[in-house]
């Protein structure tokens, strides 16, 4: 999106020598130019010129224009892939940041407001673009030297299910009793972060999610995790999971890397591997994605609030009692040095995981374990659901490294892909 066109250099430019970009929006913010008879009437020609060369491209105007129109526009438009459309960027033009620096903050805020998840999405992508890269291309290589089964997702499918997933808040100690009784109605989403306090207590889920890239993980998985239990979870995931025998689901994230899983699969194996949006980021807001395709899904969640709860972040068992522990003291205990995490205020990206969660429509999409009555669950015999994959291995780390530099470069870094380039073994 190119903010700020002026005498419609920029369109004439782009008209003539269309770029890579899949879908260009030009947006003009200033009424006194976009109502010029002369402006609308070269924008015409500009127009008609695109058309006859097949190139597409939206031209919105006011500082406030409508966005649920414009995407809707772009939702409907063919040889799109549906991971692309999700992904904005905003160019402001060194002119009008010059020419204009209130009108243009202006507009850049009111984007950031409407694309709030972009926002978190590319702080995270900044802090964490290193790992996702190395995590990607090593975990790929395990898939063949490990003795680990492994699919690709494509799809939940049945109906009359209920749902639960399971966050690690303090609030799931509360909710124990009650899932230990209706446990075989339910089919169990559970967090890495709660397996310690679900294995320990008898509950064993039918699926295990666990997204986080960092070190971190590995502390969860420091139990004795049953062998059988599938994982879901990505390739540029946590290595130390891919180092368990447990089964592994990967979904496409939209990640440059799987997009380019997505487009090779489609074009070789003839395989649909579908992107799964998660504008929340985080483990609720992938479950929910995922489990949507199921018809009559009732959707119930435990563990999640994003506050601390009772003086702690989480419940009992998680990883982080394993991780801190050589920090605590007699002066220094577990709950002081984790209030960090949570605390009894949402901020940050907490509070717009949770806005995201809540936002308009989507509250009836969730109910609190707590709160649902036993009417609500379906018996056994009336629920079905299955799990629909397909195998097979992704190209060599060596193409998929070079298409990641050639095409990816302001996102995959460098060095890393340079150092697999070299010494990709496949």
């Amino acid at each position: 999106m190119v903010l700020g066109i002026g005498a419609l250099y920029i369109v004439r430019s782009f008209t003539e020598s269309p770029n890579e970009h899949q879908t260009i929006v030009f947006w003009e913010p200033h009424k006194e130019i976009y109502e010029l008879k002369e402006f609308q009437s070269e924008l015409q020609t500009l127009e008609n010129q695109a058309k006859s060369k097949g190139i597409l491209w939206f031209l919105i105007t006011g500082t406030t224009p409508n966005w649920s129109e414009l995407k809707a526009k772009i939702n409907f438009l063919p040889n799109v892939s549906e991971s692309l459309r999700s992904k904005w960027s905003l160019y402001a033009t060194p002119s009008y940041e010059r020419l204009f620096p209130e009108l243009t903050k202006t507009c850049q805020t009111y984007f950031q407001s409407q694309q709030s998840s972009n926002e978190i999405n590319r702080n995270t992508i900044q802090h964490f673009r290193h790992l996702w890269t190395h995590n990607y291309l090593k975990n790929r290589t395990s898939l063949f030297s490990n003795k680990t089964s492994f699919q690709w997702f494509q799809s939940f499918s049945g109906k009359n299910t209920s749902v639960l997933f399971v966050g690690a808040s303090p609030g799931l100690e509360i909710d124990l009793p009650k899932i230990q009784k209706e446990r075989n109605r339910l089919l169990i989403f559970a967090s890495d972060t709660a397996l310690g306090y679900l294995l320990p207590n008898g509950i064993i889920p039918d699926y295990i999610v666990s997204f986080d890239s960092g070190r971190g993980t590995n502390y969860h998985f420091l139990l004795d995790v049953p062998k059988y239990i599938p994982i879901i979870t990505w390739l540029g995931g946590s290595s130390y999971i891919f180092e368990l025998t447990n089964p592994k689901i990967l979904v496409n994230t939209g990640h440059p890397l799987d997009q380019i899983l997505e487009h090779l699969f489609l074009n070789g194996l003839g395989k649909i591997w579908p992107h799964y949006s998660n504008p929340s980021l985080n483990l609720l807001g992938m479950v929910d994605s995922l489990t949507k395709s199921i018809e009559n899904r009732n959707f119930f969640i435990t563990g999640v609030s994003f506050l601390a709860e009772r003086g702690k972040s989480h419940c009992k068992g998680t990883g982080y009692e394993r991780y801190y522990l050589p920090n605590t003291s007699r002066l220094r205990s577990l709950e002081f040095i984790t209030k960090r995490l949570y605390s009894g205020e949402r901020k940050g990206k907490n509070q717009k995981a949770w806005e995201e969660m809540n936002r308009k429509n989507s509250l009836s999409l969730f109910q609190f374990f707590s709160d649902a009555k036993e009417t609500n669950f379906q018996s056994k015999k009336d629920q079905e659901h299955s799990l629909e994959t397909f195998q097979g291995f992704p190209p060599s780390i060596a193409e998929l490294a070079k298409w990641a530099n050639q095409d990816h470069s302001g996102i995959i870094h460098k060095k890393t892909l340079t150092t697999w380039l070299r010494f990709s073994l496949s």
